[in-house]
């Protein structure tokens, strides 16, 4: 998405209307709180990023509403790649500073300023940021999720499992839980420990049965691993739950790798 997607997102959100009370309210943070728990869940479809925008129009708090906005931007500046357009994350600050004129000392609000540097590749900013937020509410689960952020970005995996038990700790809901447990998955997957990713990711599964995004990695896991069984298995349980390109592509590569025999090559009918 990235800049595509910014180029129809930036304009229409200065035509838009948002809360104008000047003040952090009690639903402004309750409509940014599941604002950014559905940015969380974004990966390629913009109806995502416009239901929280939504989500946040309907609040009674300005400087939440910035601050969604501003997270919300962030999201939208992940090109294919993994690098963040740089004109998004310029416009994520600019309506962060929005919302900190009149709430300057609000962690949840400030945090998303951490992620803007993080994605920026300022990671000695992000830590000047995230120091400073820690000494005021170490209880954060936004915060600590921007620490397992900062520390994904520096590739330490003690640190980033030391993060992810944190953030647990301070998780409210079963979507972020499960969002940790991806997560901590993908982490052990970036440093190829194929089989602490795969409890994860099974175990994130258990909870979230219908998300095919976790069949696939642990279809993608069992392929490293030269078990085609049971990525087949896995597989399928992907596309039961969702026709998707890369459900389709693994199905091919592994009816390939079949050869039309043994147990593999019965299952696709050969």
């Amino acid at each position: 998405m990235g800049k595509q997607l910014l180029a129809k997102l930036l304009p229409s959100l200065e035509k838009a209307k948002w809360p104008q009370n000047e003040q952090a309210t009690d639903l402004g943070r309750r409509t940014y709180e599941i604002a950014l728990d559905n940015v969380n869940t974004f990966k390629d479809d913009p109806k995502v990023l416009a239901a929280a925008l939504r989500t946040l129009q309907t609040g009674d708090s300005r400087p939440f509403a910035c601050a969604g906005v501003a997270y919300t931007l962030i999201a939208a500046s992940r090109e294919a790649d993994g690098r963040y357009a740089t004109e998004g994350l310029d416009a994520a600050m600019s309506w962060l500073e929005k919302a900190q004129e009149t709430e300057p000392d609000i962690v949840d609000i400030n945090m998303v300023e951490a992620f803007a540097y993080i994605y920026d590749g300022r990671l000695d900013d992000a830590r000047l940021v995230l120091d400073y937020l820690q000494d005021h509410d170490p209880h954060s689960y936004y915060l600590q999720t921007a620490e397992l952020a900062y520390w994904t970005a520096c590739d330490d995996l003690e640190q980033i499992e030391h993060w992810f038990e944190r953030a647990a700790e301070e998780a409210r809901t079963v979507p972020q839980r499960l969002r940790l447990l991806s997560h901590m998955a993908d982490a052990y997957m970036k440093f190829d420990r194929l089989d602490d990713a795969l409890a994860k990711y099974k175990e994130a599964s258990h909870f979230d049965a219908e998300n095919h995004w976790l069949y696939h990695h642990i279809s993608e896991i069992y392929w490293q691993q030269e078990n085609y069984d049971e990525a087949s298995h896995y597989n399928k349980k992907a596309l039961k739950a969702q026709d998707f390109p890369e459900g389709r592509q693994m199905e091919a590569a592994l009816k390939e790798k079949s050869g039309g025999t043994g147990v593999l090559g019965r299952l696709f009918g050969n």
